[in-house]
């Protein structure tokens, strides 16, 4: 009973901590463009103007694609729904993440859904996307690890500083991936026997496996490509060497700050420290993340705009099915 009595309070209490980590991340953002200047970093938004924003939008398509087929591969169900079904649940997966910033599993929720809708069962959802977070995740690691060799490679009079951001991001992953596991194990044994039983139902064979890992690593270095268009399109002439530091760098600085809703303030403060290195104004670097941001949110209504009409499809025909 004092068990179920607590864990409203523990929710009140995460509630307030990530309102509290979102106001902190909103001012460091205001700080930062303040400290920027409005006007440069208003003059760098307008350089790539609303056709450039639709570009970079669509050139971030093929990227999902690949991601969708990486998810497809990361289960052994039968029937797999087909690539495009997978590319629609990613894209709502990741829609999800952007637009609910204080649902951590907002995203990760919607794309299970989506996969359950097809057909696959709850359960086999829930599993299969957490095993395909899990490749994406170990896929992450080389590309974060060949950013950071690039960056001590690109400033070696820097390069204890290198190792030492590289010694920090490792050990913050490990105590972010270990920590609910033991938590887990500790709290609810049963919940976690389960947990396992169905990872290993679904755990797909090893040549599938790896072909995920590889798609999932193929979708990283896409975003290496990503970051070097926006730059191009805002008339920067960034190499792809340093687009790929910034982005894999940046990409587990971000994912490292999990717990500020949307990463506000974490990501522009990265960018800003990351692009520095390479002789990018302030201004450069603000304006690009907001780019990315905008883009997000441009796929995001894309995709979610038409999700309600789909559910109430989904009703219909249940309700017609139960008449008959």
């Amino acid at each position: 009973m004092e068990a179920v009595r607590t864990q409203p309070r523990r929710r009140g209490g995460m509630k307030a901590l990530a309102l509290l980590a979102f106001a902190a991340g909103t001012a460091l953002l205001a700080w930062l463009v303040v400290g920027a200047g409005w006007v440069p970093v208003k003059d760098a938004l307008a350089a790539i103007g609303l056709g450039g924003l639709l570009l970079v939008a669509l050139a971030h398509l093929p990227v999902i694609a690949v991601l969708g087929a990486a998810w497809r591969l990361g289960a052994r169900i039968a029937p797999r729904p087909n690539a495009a079904h997978f590319a629609w649940a990613r894209a709502l997966r990741d829609a999800g993440s952007e637009v609910l910033p204080f649902s951590q599993l907002g995203g990760v929720a919607l794309g299970a859904r989506a996969l359950a809708l097809l057909g696959v069962g709850r359960r086999n959802a829930l599993a299969w996307t957490f095993l395909d977070l899990l490749i994406e995740f170990a896929a992450k690691i080389p590309y974060v690890l060949a950013g950071l060799a690039l960056l001590a490679f690109l400033h070696r009079r820097d390069v204890l500083a290198v190792i030492a951001l590289a010694a920090a991001i490792v050990t913050a992953a490990a105590l972010l991936i270990l920590r609910p596991a033991f938590r887990v194990a500790w709290r609810q044994p049963k919940l976690l026997r389960r947990g396992l039983l169905a990872l290993r139902r679904v755990a797909p064979r090893p040549g599938d496996s790896r072909a995920a890992f590889l798609l999932h690593l193929l979708g990283w270095f896409l975003g290496a490509g990503e970051t070097w268009l926006i730059f191009r399109l805002m008339q920067k002439a960034v190499g792809f060497a340093p687009a790929l530091v910034i982005d894999s760098v940046v990409g587990a600085i971000r994912a490292l700050g999990f717990f500020v809703p949307g990463a506000v303030g974490v990501q522009e403060g990265a960018y800003v420290a990351l692009c520095g290195l390479f002789a990018i104004s302030p201004a450069t670097a603000l304006a690009f993340s907001l780019i990315r941001r905008a883009r997000d949110l441009l796929i995001a209504a894309a995709v979610l705009l038409p999700w309600p009409w789909r559910e109430l499809q989904r009703l219909a025909r249940r309700n017609a099915a139960f008449k008959s």
